[in-house]
């Protein structure tokens, strides 16, 4: 029975983990990516695409824009296809 409640709090401990770990590497991209298009804001840009995200983050293409599309800070623009801004 011991050996079942500790394998128990071991799972649920490693799930915990791995859930924190997920959204504190998505928390530090979408930061990285928000700082960007700041500065791109700043700029005059109104919007910057995936790829130039990808590029100047040095993020890959597909998890820029998985940050991006469950971002609340970043909005899809519509003007353009697959270009982002911040809210």
């Amino acid at each position: 029975m011991e050996t079942v409640i500790v394998a128990a709090v071991v799972i649920v401990a490693v799930l915990a983990h791995v859930a924190l770990y997920r959204w504190v590497r998505f928390k530090i991209h979408e930061g990285v990516i928000i700082q960007f298009l700041r500065d791109a804001a700043e700029n005059g840009a109104a919007g910057s695409s995936a790829t130039d995200i990808a590029a100047h983050t040095e993020l890959p293409l597909k998890r820029v824009q998985a940050v991006c599309a469950r971002s609340n800070a970043v909005c899809a623009d519509a003007s353009t296809p697959d270009n982002w801004r911040t809210n």
